[in-house]
């Protein structure tokens, strides 16, 4: 049956048409039809999206950039093998869940725990499966016989070999620390799950009324009045309504204004509770009056303060941010309510000195939003300092290397101030601790195994610790973890007494590169990179590829609230994969933010367009039996031997940015060559070369070798249309994403790439002047070109009739002396059009004039603006950044017609 290439391109076609057979075939696969040709591996670790999530903006650039590095690996002969694999995102998807079984008029805490996380496996298998499925729509060459998930069997086993390993390393312990509480979800929060923002707020200055110096707390019981002096001690709060647990109030040991003050007393307000006044030089003797609250329950520099002083530890909020008992009678109010009747008491009773309005930094849940609350908690955490200290060394000696190298610096600096790690969540969803607590006598056991009875007194009466791990633990391990087997008997093996051992490992691990957005540096990266130090003894990738985030055209954070977000895969819908997917890599600029302009995508669309065509007319101009000769033609012209040396200066381009992660530059490189080279010009060129039947051999070679050498230097960014035009040329058993990537032309003439590029030049000179001159397009003109080498005089005449037809001219001369007529300036020459038939010159020299008078004065009102400190001190970013987009535009556009104006002055 004859091969048909339809006359459009259909997008979605060819991509409904080409992944089942990627997947069906075992294309993905690093064992099957994608066996290795020789004995370089390329690994790499998708991280892992949400299962509640869908696919965003963020995921279509970092699975594409992962999908173009592993599909380029694939065809170099690599053995590879790219991880897919979801997180199951604790917070995240309890919430979910919670909402549904309100919906159904249910909450969580009326189920039993098994119940519950029955009910979000259920979940899971009928609606976590969306982001695999829109995957596969965005084309990821992804193998999905080595698909994970971080609760997966295999991987909740590693995750308790792993805790109980770091325990045992005296690397995670319990303890009552200060840490970050979100009221919201009822559970404990990392540092770096907090995000800092600015509001609104007061800053209240108390007064606490000094206790005379014969005050003995040991002794005395609190009098009315007996010994309250007139003195007071002023202190400054944001939060006025945490008195109720201060403890002390502190002073700097070297304040001179308070050294009488040491080990005195002051009443704590509304509850006239005695607490003392302490030294400590945590205190900043200049700031306000020298003078602070110690709240060691509710503040991490009080907790260390107070650990010093060996102070009480006073809780006085619950779990959902109400007063507890310890508030006295403003128990069971909201942290809110408390504030505004404690400030309102504290100025009835004279106690409150002063109101500031201020502006300061407010930490909130990063999931939900919430304002955490930083109060005393029994927590699991990691003491991580031991582990970032060779995880820095890492990255210092060069085993691990942050491209673009500047984010190091922010790992760097990081690292070097990094907190012990809240690990333990107060969740019914996700990993549990592997630790069991003796109700008898309080002795934890942690074990990978059920313990039943206790280790230290042989109780029976054992609990199971109620908390499970920050999702990010488990995403920690994951580089290394998803090259274990899933089966836990095999997979004990594979641990062993040391250090872990699989066929995959050795051969995978470590991965080669992790691409990811610069946001989990902190999250996610240094986790990764301190757990496979300790575990592996080794880094869990070479290459950090650090990209930036999305932005819209104005420069603006997409977010639902502004109404800027971009649904890829309508997008994709609308545009087709393929031109979706060059158009992210064409917009990524080395480490910095992507700026999403739709217009350009529409022109990757008609790039798409335009390679469907190309391919037409290749495929029309030859027999379907055409088979590409082996050897090359003898009978080469310059323009042969000049597309296939450009091909090969693409080449190595399109290699050396892939090796560099420089996509933007890999998209710039197939972009240009193919259709401005390969398509606007060698095409053009091949036509005039069909009519000359010795040439049409050579021709016929080079459009077809060059084209699918092209293609397959194009499929790992866009897979679809090449590999249904690769299909054209091929039989049903070859497929390009399993070809070899290709390989330089042995033909490479330099000399032929210099005459063929003079030829192009006048052409470009002529069809611009035409157009400027806006002379009719069917219309010939006459042109000569004055030449003041022989050599290349010479050379060009033996090129006439490509010109003659490119530039629709009657004849090109080439005089001995300059010519009369519109000019432009050559680097070799200099070439004349007479145009006097079609342009009245004497009024297109006026038109040209005023056109840059008015440029001009647009050029001096942008200059002025960006010029005046007002504006560049006020001004936004995105504005002022237009306007420089303006001052460039005026700047090329003067440039234009002044040299216009100066062709037709002669």
């Amino acid at each position: 049956m004859a091969k048909e290439l339809p006359p459009r391109y259909n997008p979605q076609g060819l991509e409904k048409k080409w992944y089942p057979v990627w997947e069906n075939e075992g294309y993905f696969s690093h064992e099957k039809k994608a066996a290795p040709r020789n004995q370089a591996s390329f690994s790499i670790v998708i991280p892992p999206p949400n299962v509640t999530g869908s696919l965003h903006l963020g995921h279509a650039l970092n699975h594409t950039i992962q999908d173009i590095l592993t599909r380029y690996h694939r065809m170099k002969g690599d053995a590879t093998l790219w991880v897919p694999g979801t997180d199951h995102a604790g917070i995240a998807t309890q919430n979910v869940v919670e909402r549904l079984l309100a919906k159904e008029g249910k909450k969580r805490w009326e189920m039993s725990r098994e119940d519950f996380e029955q009910r979000v496996w259920q979940w899971k298998a009928e609606s976590g499966g969306m982001i695999t499925h829109q995957m596969r729509e965005l084309g990821e060459s992804v193998d999905w016989d080595h698909e994970r998930f971080t609760l997966d069997e295999g991987l909740s086993h590693v995750v308790k070999k792993v805790f109980v390993r770091l325990y045992n390393d005296g690397l995670i312990y319990r303890g009552e620390r200060i840490i970050n509480w979100c009221p919201h979800d009822e559970t404990a929060l990392s540092n770096i799950e907090v995000e800092y923002k600015d509001r609104h707020g007061k800053l209240y200055s108390i007064d606490y009324p000094l206790l005379s110096a014969d005050y003995n707390h040991e002794t005395d019981s609190l009098r009315a009045a007996d010994f309250i002096t007139v003195e007071r001690l002023t202190v400054a709060t944001t939060r006025p309504e945490t008195l109720f647990g201060d403890e002390a109030v502190a002073v700097h040991p070297e304040d001179e204004r308070y050294f009488s003050l040491h080990g005195r007393y002051v009443l704590l307000p509304l509850l006239a509770r005695p607490i003392p006044v302490i030294a400590d030089s945590y205190v900043d003797k200049e700031f306000g009056t020298g003078v602070v609250k110690i709240t060691p329950a509710h503040d991490p520099n009080d907790f260390e303060v107070g650990a010093r002083h060996a102070l009480p530890v006073t809780r006085v909020m619950d779990d959902n941010a109400r007063l507890n008992e310890k508030a006295g009678s403003y128990a069971g109010l909201s942290r809110e309510d408390a504030r505004k009747k404690v400030v309102a008491d504290l100025e009835e009773q004279g106690l409150l000195s002063a109101v500031k309005e201020m502006t300061h930094a407010v930490g909130e849940c990063y999931r939900c939003g919430t304002v955490v609350e930083p109060v005393a908690s029994l927590q699991w955490f990691v003491d991580v300092k031991p582990l970032a200290e060779k995880s820095i060394a890492a990255v210092e000696t060069g085993k691990i290397r942050f491209v673009p190298k500047r984010w190091e610096n922010t790992y760097f600096e990081w690292m070097n101030n990094i907190q012990d790690w809240c690990i333990s969540r107060q969740l019914w969803w996700g990993h549990r601790i592997p630790a069991w607590h003796c109700e008898d006598c309080g002795h934890v056991h942690v074990s990978e195994t059920e313990v039943l009875a206790c280790e230290k007194c042989g109780s029976s009466r054992i609990q199971p610790d109620p908390d499970v791990l920050d999702t990010w633990f488990s995403s920690g391990l994951w580089p290394f973890s998803t090259l274990l087997s899933r089966d836990t008997k095999e997979l004990d093996a594979q641990w062993g007494s040391g250090k872990p051992d699989s066929e995959l490992l050795r051969k995978f691990f470590p991965t080669s590169v992790l691409v990811t957005g610069f946001d989990i540096i902190f999250f996610w990266v240094a986790r990764m990179i301190m757990f496979s130090l300790h575990i592996m003894e080794e880094v869990p990738f070479r290459d950090v590829y650090i990209h930036g985030l999305v932005r819209d055209a104005n420069r603006q954070k997409m977010s639902k609230s502004k109404g800027n977000v971009v649904n890829p895969l309508e997008k994709m819908e609308e545009y087709g994969t393929d031109a979706f997917r060059f158009f992210l890599m064409s917009i990524l600029p080395e480490g910095k933010d992507i700026i999403f302009d739709e217009s350009r995508l529409k022109g990757y669309q008609s790039f798409a367009n335009k390679i469907w065509n190309t391919a037409r007319y290749i495929w029309l101009n030859q027999e379907e039996s055409y088979v590409i000769p082996e050897q090359v033609p003898q009978n080469l012209t310059d323009a042969d031997k000049w597309i296939l040396t450009e091909f090969n200066h693409a080449l190595e381009r399109a290699e050396e940015s892939l090796a560099a992660y420089r996509f933007s530059d890999y998209a710039a490189t197939l972009y240009d060559f193919l259709w401005k080279s390969f398509c606007d010009n060698y095409v053009e060129l091949s036509k005039i070369q069909f009519k000359n039947e010795t040439l049409v051999d050579g021709t016929r070679f080079v459009l077809n070798s060059v084209f699918l050498k092209t293609m397959q230097m194009l499929h790992p960014v866009m897979p679809f249309i090449t590999e249904e035009l690769y299909s054209f040329w091929n039989s049903e058993d070859k497929k390009i994403i399993t070809s070899d990537w290709p390989v330089a032309f042995a033909v490479s003439d330099e000399r032929a790439r210099e005459n063929t590029a003079m030829l192009l030049e006048i052409v470009y000179q002529i069809r611009r002047l035409r157009a400027e001159l806006q002379i009719p397009v069917g219309e010939k003109i006459r042109a000569s070109a004055y030449i003041p080498s022989e050599e290349i005089r010479e050379i060009l005449k033996g090129h006439a009739a490509y010109v003659e037809t490119l530039g629709k001219l009657f004849t090109l001369q080439f005089p001995d002396a300059k010519a009369d007529g519109v000019k432009a300036v050559l680097d070799f020459g200099t070439l004349y059009l007479d145009v006097k038939e079609f342009v009245d010159v004497d009024k297109e020299k006026d038109r040209i004039s005023k056109e840059i008078e008015h440029l001009s004065k647009g050029l001096s009102a942008v200059a002025a603006k960006l010029e005046s400190p007002g504006f560049l001190e006020r001004a936004p970013e995105d504005l002022i950044a237009q306007e420089k987009e303006k001052l460039t535009g005026y700047t090329r556009k003067i440039e234009e017609m002044e040299e216009l104006l100066s062709a037709i002055q002669g």
